[in-house]
């Protein structure tokens, strides 16, 4: 009998070697609202967006981030176009609820500032478990530094933080 796996949910992890040198300058520039159980500039960024504007320390990001970006490139080789990046911070008990970006094509998230005491992002499969029913979980191990691209529409979420150390992540889509 020969095992077919029909469906893959591909997710690509690497490290921003670079990124202790920029970390205190890039979230510095951070502006952070409180919306919905965490901080972010989501909301201001997309504004930002309908006036055809960037994040204001977004192509500095985006430059840090370069070699990563071209290493996902070269798995997924498209236009990598990124019109709208955002951050956001979780201090204790904070979490960001169930959500996916829509269908975009994939989306990132860059821990900027993780603790070993952190949880990396919960991503859900769309699939249950065949036998038994239950919903499928992947915690990636992740680091400070570190960069996941992931399916836009794949659920996740970032669950209560459980450290007095703030997490941060700067996060964006690739259209």
């Amino acid at each position: 009998m020969d095992q077919h796996n029909a469906f893959v949910i591909p997710i690509f992890k690497t490290k921003v070697e670079n990124w202790s040198e920029h970390k205190d300058r890039i979230l510095s520039l951070l502006k952070l609202e409180e919306h919905d159980g965490h901080y972010t500039d989501y909301h201001i960024n997309n504004e930002l967006l309908n006036e055809n504007k960037f994040a204001p320390y977004g192509n500095e990001v985006v430059d840090i981030l370069r070699p990563a970006l071209e290493e996902f490139n070269e798995i997924y080789p498209s236009n990598i176009n990124i019109k709208l990046m955002w951050a956001q911070k979780y201090a204790a008990k904070q979490y960001h609820e169930l959500h996916n970006h829509g269908a975009l094509g994939f989306s990132a998230i860059f821990y900027a500032q993780f603790e070993d005491n952190h949880q990396a992002t919960s991503f859900y499969s769309p699939y249950v478990d065949f036998i038994e029913g239950n919903v499928l979980e992947y915690v990636p191990e992740v680091s400070e530094g570190d960069i996941i691209f992931f399916p836009s529409v794949l659920m996740h979420q970032c669950k209560p933080v459980q450290s007095d150390t703030e997490r941060i992540i700067i996060s964006f889509n690739i259209y």
